[in-house]
């Protein structure tokens, strides 16, 4: 009676941590199946065959944070648990079927950013793909969507304890529905690689429907080939480009007749107000030798993207219509220290200048990889500053990831 009454999030860990023993304990015979279970990497079960894999990981970041308010001349500072998550991937049948899930458990991950939803947040990726051949690939479900480069880096792949404000007021976040990818190779090493995706246009939360869409798509060329293991979405050139490598991205979306400030994100508009947006993008990364370089550019326009809410005309929810800008550069000065400067900068367009006002994020940090990305600690120093703000932060934080 006690387990049923759990709630359902904690049954799923308790489970899956009652189970991990038995299966990394258990005999496997090789015509049977195989185990493999490296550091940094998902523990993975896969037939004799190869039909069919589960590869089981998950990633503890720890977050130690301070701020000061230079205005008001206050300061906070907590430690929490910044993200817990738990992964799972593999294919089904043949190599052709894959599968990716991942579920989060931090408060922080949980809690939904709209105030009207009750959902519980911990399901954050679960997509299905069909990969025919190796220039077409096939997803259907819920995952990030094809929007700035930073939001689709991995959160622990960073080169800073966090993404930046920047990146936080314009991302796509994730959505449900279809994506299609198509990659191209040329015999000279050139890489162009284009991303559909058509989805419902509400986000994570479950809301009600508006009989419109969500349409995005993503282009990217790397002209001097592929970065090694992926490291295009990578922060810090860990693993030492020996010639240049370089990727440029082109976003665009549209939500038609979204509820929400941010499509996928935000509070809803009040009155049942539905709003469009247009979001464009554009970025480059470039490494070598322990120097990376990353720029990101972003536009967002609205219609209809101002709500006043009718009983109480002092409360606005507003869509937010502007450019944001985030320039950040890191060099490894040993094969494990990197030092690391970071700029952002979001202004906001005339039309909601009431409502919020620009900011410049200048930031420092300083990170030390024991195991690269899988195993490090991080801190950072920042200086928020803007005609309604100056504040200072400090982060430091502790990553594993298995």
């Amino acid at each position: 009676m006690i387990w049923a009454k759990q709630n359902p999030v904690k049954r799923l860990f308790l489970s899956f941590f009652a189970l991990l023993p038995m299966l990394c304990f258990a005999q496997y015979n090789p015509n049977n199946g195989f185990l493999d279970a490296h550091f940094g990497k998902p523990i993975t079960f896969s037939s004799s065959d190869s039909s069919f894999s589960l590869g089981i990981g998950g990633r503890i970041q720890s977050l130690a944070e301070s701020r000061y308010d230079l205005n008001s001349e206050k300061g906070t500072i907590d430690f929490s648990i910044r993200r817990l998550r738990l992964n799972f991937s593999g294919n089904a049948i043949n190599q052709k079927f894959t599968y990716r899930i991942q579920l989060c458990f931090s408060q922080r991950d949980v809690s939904s950013d709209n105030s009207a939803v009750q959902n519980n947040m911990f399901l954050r990726d679960a997509m299905l793909y069909y990969s025919p051949n190796k220039h077409w690939r096939f997803g259907f479900g819920q995952t990030k969507l094809p929007g700035n480069r930073q939001r689709q880096t991995s959160s622990g792949n960073l080169q800073f304890a966090d993404r930046s404000n920047t990146n936080a007021l314009f991302t796509l976040d994730r959505d449900k529905g279809f994506w299609i990818v198509n990659t191209i190779r040329s015999k000279k090493k050139l890489i162009v690689s284009n991303t559909l995706a058509i989805t419902s246009g509400e986000g994570r939360i479950t809301s009600d429907k508006t009989a419109r869409l969500c349409y995005s798509l993503r282009s990217e060329i790397l002209p001097f080939g592929e970065f090694r293991n992926n490291g295009d979405y990578v922060e810090s050139d860990l693993y030492f480009e020996e010639k240049l490598k370089l990727s440029l991205g082109f976003s665009y979306s549209f939500n038609n007749r979204t509820s929400r400030v941010a499509g996928q994100l935000g509070e809803y508009l009040f009155n049942n107000q539905l709003a469009d947006i247009h979001y464009y993008g554009a970025d480059i990364v470039m490494k070598k030798k322990g120097w990376s370089f990353t720029g990101e550019l972003y536009r967002r326009t609205s219609k209809n993207g101002i709500s006043i809410n009718l009983s109480n005309p002092s409360k606005v929810n507003f869509v937010y219509s502007g450019t944001g800008l985030l320039l950040q550069s890191g060099y490894l000065f040993t094969k494990k220290d990197e030092l690391a400067v970071r700029y952002g900068r979001t202004a906001p367009d005339k039309n909601i200048n009431t409502y919020t006002s620009l900011v410049n994020e200048y930031m420092l940090g300083y990170s030390h990889y024991f195991f690269r990305h899988n195993l490090k600690l991080q801190t950072d120093a920042a200086y928020f500053k803007g005609p309604a703000q100056k504040s200072l932060q400090w982060r430091f934080t502790g990553i594993v990831t298995f």
